[in-house]
């Protein structure tokens, strides 16, 4: 589990770094824990990047934090919790140690693995550094070793077999207490013999060392800090953040070595110190610019001291440490300690070892169904604790889920979609709730997202991970915004689901159920992408009667027609009779429309198609193509074109069969494939005739997609999302139209307030657009502005159908200036009728 904290920018502040060092010691990889310093309550600007890229799963804050405060982290970050300290700042009852809403993995964890021989070292077992006494105030001891009083008593007991302790204890603490020493362990009087045990013995190790040892966590990529030992010189609070938070530039493959000390200035003042300290530095330090290549390296920075005063300090190092490289550096200020943005674009999660055998950060499982009910893997240097130690009592460490999607929306038929959860739109309620990880009395704790969009939960030993529920798209949507907000007040007091929702309600509106019908009878975006963006087809559409034009279009046809019908006459709706023509034109338009199901003939396919594979060819020539290539290729086409229809009728987005009038009533009689026979019976007046046998089988749309792409405007969304799924490669999921309701009262009386055309989530980032047929119909960038704003996407997309233009780019400006300012990105997606239609021979 990653952890960061917190804490205030004083010198007020040490006692609480002494709790989160020693915590942190305790825990499997707490060596990584992230410290944020603050000035006023705030975190540090400069380490905002670093954490984000940390991506902690728990924050702990020693400072108070705004309810704005606390919303922004848990949107940009998404931590499982955000917990304030409760008490560390009273001063009537000063407890700093941190009050973690879960316990992580056990540092102990870590002692049978260290306790292995090594390639180089065939002796096993380890001694692990302690302090008793008036030692434990020490802080060159606590900072650079550690120590911990249950990690003792378990070396004692049920860790006996891998190691035992080597105890700093004063001698006027020792004399008088030694019936508390145990016989396994040694005893040292001072820091000073303790440099010089531990450069005698290869195989005493720290807590501190320990907690770093093979555990996955960031690594950056930072020469200068990585290739040499960081020898901190100072007491301040800085000095310690900065000897903390370096530990993060060290190399991988040195994770659990001796790579840093702080020492306070004081104690270079010994000379026998000093002299301990080269001993140690002689034995223990191997770190230089490469993999052994080169003197080892040891740099001192500080940030209390001057360069003088390190200058003045480095002869005394020199003499103690001959053969080593020693350099000096002055840290200007804790903003200094950060790492550039190289560092943080390339760095990454792995685990340091020093074996040759690379540990396996990840384990398949397998499931089908929507729920998941998944054993957690193990953590690698867990397969070698005892079976009779391993139980809940450890603690927890983090799992990452990888789960591919049963709805794959890939162009490509070797990519499988795998699920990227989203930050700032909440959906992990829709996988799994808050859950106790050791029921019946474990502690609860909720999933989260991680930087990839993993969805991430947390396990401990000899228990299942919490079953997993994968939902659909529309769901995960509409409970995120519904319940996506479901986080523990960080003060403790109150409940989730107190905190205010992005909205209500969310539900499909009628175009939202009408896109969701023709995406389900197409079956994927590929198959309506072949239709609803080819220039074939889209002629063939409009000729059946279903035109992707909104109303708009239709509108002028009506008006001409009013026109030419009142004369150009002022229309005066006082007049009777003007209504009663007015009231006609409307029906016979609408009857026309409504009563009109146009039918093509295969012989009006192949003639449109062979027009376009002509035009085709007349802009992509072939030079010198022999005849028979060019019969070939119209065979090959024209193969594909009926494979196509095929399809498309086996789908049911065609209707096969035989329009025939009927020679009495004049009923035009649709009579489908199935439904053939030698005699026709007319559907009206009964009257019986032959089958034909010379007429080309004709074909009708069905009535369901004609009526969404004419009167519901769906075709612009499959324009949207074709667009977005020809780039994307990894995950790539949406919801259609739905209706947003703010509050109860526009619930009940089924009154959305707003609606967003369609949602998207292009890895990880939400895109919430609106999506229209042409400018004209764009009327309210303003109203999307201000419902986006309450909605939150990481990108509000206006999305119109048609070639830009000026009058587009003044209502972008206004809807883009609306949202300056908000953290929202604006984008405007307009048509590329070379790039976003096809108008290729081939489906």
């Amino acid at each position: 589990m990653r952890t960061a904290y917190f804490i205030p920018l004083s010198e007020e502040s040490h006692p609480i770094l002494d709790a989160i060092f020693s915590r942190a010691h305790t825990m499997w990889g707490g060596r990584f824990s992230l410290i944020i310093p603050c000035v006023d309550g705030i975190p540090s600007v400069a380490y905002w990047p670093w954490l984000k890229t940390f991506d902690p799963d728990v924050i702990y804050s020693y400072v108070q934090l705004t309810d704005a405060q606390q919303a922004s982290i848990h949107e940009e970050i998404y931590p499982s919790e955000l917990r304030l300290h409760a008490d560390g700042l009273d001063p009537q009852n000063p407890r700093y140690d941190p009050d973690l809403p879960v316990a992580p993995l056990s540092v102990s964890t870590v002692l049978p693995f260290a306790a292995m021989p090594t390639f180089l070292d065939q002796k096993r077992g380890i001694r692990v550094v302690g302090t008793m006494g008036r030692t434990e105030n020490d802080r060159f001891l606590m900072d650079s070793f550690g120590s911990n009083f249950h990690i003792k008593n378990l070396l004692r007991a049920r860790l006996a077999s891998f190691g035992s302790s080597l105890l700093v204890i004063d001698d006027a603490d020792h004399l008088p207490r030694h019936a508390f020493v145990d016989q396994s362990e040694t005893v040292v009087p001072d820091s000073t013999s303790l440099l010089r045990m531990m450069a005698d013995n290869p195989r005493d190790r720290g807590l501190a060392q320990l907690s770093a040892a093979n555990c996955p966590r960031l690594v950056l990529d930072d020469r200068v800090w990585a290739s040499s030992f960081n020898l901190v010189i100072g007491s301040t609070v800085a000095d310690r953040l900065m000897f903390w938070n370096a530990r993060f530039f060290s190399a991988g493959y040195r994770d659990g070595q001796d790579v840093d000390l702080c020492i306070p200035p004081k104690c270079l003042r010994d000379e026998a110190f000093t002299a301990a300290l080269g001993a140690f530095l002689t034995r223990r330090n191997f770190v230089n610019e490469g993999y052994g290549n080169g003197p080892n390296r040891v740099t001192m920075r500080s940030i209390s001291l001057t360069g003088d005063e390190l200058d003045a300090l480095l002869p005394r190092l020199l003499g103690a440490v001959p053969h080593q490289s020693f350099t000096k550096e002055h840290i200007g200020a804790i903003d200094a300690c950060v790492p550039n943005v190289r560092a943080l674009e390339y760095a990454n999660i792995a685990v340091g070892q020093h074996t040759f055998r690379p540990p396996s950060l990840w384990k398949e499982s397998y499931a089908s169904g929507p729920e998941l009910r998944l054993i957690p893997p193990y953590p690698e240097h867990m397969r070698l604790v005892p079976p009779e130690q391993v139980d809940a009592a450890l603690g927890a460490w983090a799992v990452d889920l990888d789960i591919e999607r049963s709805t794959d929306h890939s162009p490509y038929s070797n990519v499988r979609h795998r699920w990227r959860l989203p930050r700032r739109l909440r959906v992990t309620r829709a996988f799994t709730l808050h859950y106790q990880l050791n029921e019946p009395n474990g502690q609860v704790i909720g999933p989260r997202v991680d930087s990839g969009g993993l969805l991430t939960v947390f396990a401990v030993p000899d228990a299942a991970l919490p079953s997993i529920t994968l939902p659909t798209d529309y769901d995960a949507i509409r409970i995120a915004l519904e319940k996506g907000r479901d986080w523990t007040p960080a003060d403790g007091r109150g409940r989730w689901d107190q905190l205010p929702q992005l909205c209500y309600a969310a539900q499909r509106s009628d175009a939202g159920q009408h896109f969701f019908g023709v995406f389900q009878m197409f079956g994927d975006l590929n198959a309506a992408r072949s239709v609803i963006l080819h220039r074939f087809w889209r002629d063939q559409l409009a000729r059946l009667g279903a035109t992707d034009q909104r109303a708009h279009q239709r509108h002028d046809v009506v008006l001409r027609h009013i026109e030419r019908r009142m004369k150009k006459a002022p229309l005066n709706l006082a007049e009777s009779q003007q209504r009663i023509t007015l009231a006609n034109i409307v029906l016979q338009a609408a009857d026309a429309e409504r009563l009109n199901t146009p039918s093509r003939s295969w012989t009006g396919l192949l003639e449109d198609f062979e027009a376009l594979v002509a035009n085709f060819n007349a802009e992509n020539p072939l030079p010198d193509q022999p005849e028979r290539d060019k019969i070939e290729e119209k065979r090959i086409t024209e193969h594909g074109l009926r494979r196509h229809v095929q399809l498309l009728c086996k789908l049911g987005v065609l209707h096969q069969g035989y329009e025939i009038k009927c020679s009495k009533c004049l009923h035009r009689n649709w009579i489908a494939l199935g439904d053939l026979n030698p005699s026709i019976i007319c559907q009206v007046c009964h009257n019986s005739t032959r089958a034909p046998v010379d007429q080309p089988w004709q074909f009708q749309l069905n009535g369901f997609l004609r009526e969404a792409l004419r009167r519901h405007g769906i075709g612009p969304l499959f324009w949207v999302l074709s667009r977005y799924q020809q780039h994307n490669r990894g995950s790539f999921w949406f919801t259609g139209p739905i209706n947003i309701f703010f509050d109860e009262n526009s619930y009940q009386k089924r009154m959305p307030e707003t609606d967003i055309d369609l949602t998207m989530v292009d890895q990880g980032q939400v895109i919430m657009c609106e999506v229209k047929q042409s400018e004209r119909v764009f009327e309210k960038p303003l109203a999307f502005a201000e419902a986006v704003k309450k909605l939150r996407p990481d990108v509000a997309l206006v999305a119109v159908m048609e070639p830009s233009s000026p009058a587009l780019e003044a209502k972008y400006e206004q809807f883009r200036n609306a949202l300056a300012g908000t953290g929202i990105e604006p984008k405007l997606m307009t048509l590329n009728e070379d790039e976003d239609i096809s108008n290729e021979p081939w489906f």
